[in-house]
């Protein structure tokens, strides 16, 4: 009988054994394997000497240190006369049995293995984000469908079909390791650069918050990151809001009441329109349409536990910025 294999690396190291995991569509059972040391590369002045490193990477006679590199946790290992570099990462399989009918030169088979990969994506993330509140493993990201190998195998484990996305890298992460270095930025990025240090806040809070709900999304948190939009908004234009109410002699307790009982939607509407004169209901009917489907997300996951998608949370990034910039033609026009 064929099987489905999903296939990945853990994030950390876990006591072996079956964990039940509880998704939207149903529960899955995740085969955990122990902890071990698994050297990638070993350095040693006699062969014999490989054979004395600890099964788990730690042992009398030697040192260690180890680091998360998503998604491996390395560990480098030093004895006497010997070194080696490794990962000591647990890896977690889950199983779906195939119909015995099924032929494997189907389309539908395509078809049921995303479908299957996609809801051990959803499991293998419940496990690690579970484990990552429970441990305070804050810098564990979640797994990305390119992270997990899902495979046709037979019971012995002969593999039938590989995942063509295996050997797949993004390559937004290849750019992302690349982007440290800033000398091949041209001119006008360093006129910007300078101008912006001249001003009295050269980054806002609001500007702060975009980086975080950018870092959320990189580092996969889509729920996360559309919160934090959301915040970025509310951020913004809560301050325009202090700045021209206080302008207005509005005593600072009559503000935080105003602020702190009306929603977003009402200070991007009639509350900015009464104290800037723009309303982006009214100035920017695309973008207020753009708001409101933000807004949706945020509640979705604020009010009711939804998941997003990646696509809502780069929508959720891209419409933030544009509100952003809107808030800030409103500021340099009140000035």
């Amino acid at each position: 009988m064929a099987t489905l294999v999903a296939f990945a690396s853990l994030p950390f190291g876990l006591k072996g054994g079956e964990y039940r995991i509880a998704t939207p569509a149903e529960t899955l059972t995740a085969h955990v394997s122990e902890l071990r040391y698994n050297p990638l590369i070993t350095i040693t002045s006699r062969p014999e000497l490989a054979q004395t490193i600890p099964a788990n990477g730690e042992g009398e006679g030697f040192t260690s240190y180890s680091w998360y590199d998503h998604p491996f946790v390395l560990r480098v290992l030093f004895g006497r006369n010997v070194a080696s570099l490794g990962s000591i990462n647990s890896y977690a399989s889950i199983l779906r049995p195939l119909p015995n009918d099924l032929d494997l030169d189907d389309a539908a088979l395509e078809a049921k293995r995303e479908e299957f990969a996609e809801l051990a994506l959803a499991g293998l993330n419940n496990l690690i984000a579970t484990v990552r509140h429970k441990a305070r493993l804050y810098h564990v990201f979640d797994l990305r469908r390119e992270d997990i190998d899902v495979s046709v195998r037979r019971e012995d484990g002969t593999v039938l079909i590989e995942d063509p996305l295996q050997a797949s890298l993004s390559k937004k992460e290849e750019e992302d390791n690349a982007s440290l270095d800033l000398l091949h930025q041209g001119d006008d990025w360093y006129l910007e650069l300078m101008a912006t240090l001249q001003e009295p806040e050269p980054v806002s809070l609001g500007d702060s918050l975009m980086m975080e709900a950018e870092r959320a999304l990189l580092q996969r948190f889509p729920s996360q990151t559309i919160a934090t939009c959301h915040t970025a908004i509310e951020t913004a234009a809560s301050a325009l809001l202090t700045k021209r109410m206080s302008r207005r002699n509005v005593p600072d307790e009559e503000i935080d009441y105003v602020l702190s009982t009306k929603s977003l939607t009402a200070k991007l509407d009639v509350l900015m329109q009464t104290y800037t004169g723009f309303s982006l209901k009214r100035d920017n009917h695309l973008l207020w349409n753009s708001f409101n489907t933000l807004n949706d997300l945020r509640n979705d996951v604020a009010h009711r536990g939804k998941r997003p998608s990646a696509a809502d949370a780069q929508f959720a990034i891209d419409a933030a910025r544009q509100l952003l910039r809107w808030l800030e033609g409103v500021r340099l026009r009140n000035k």
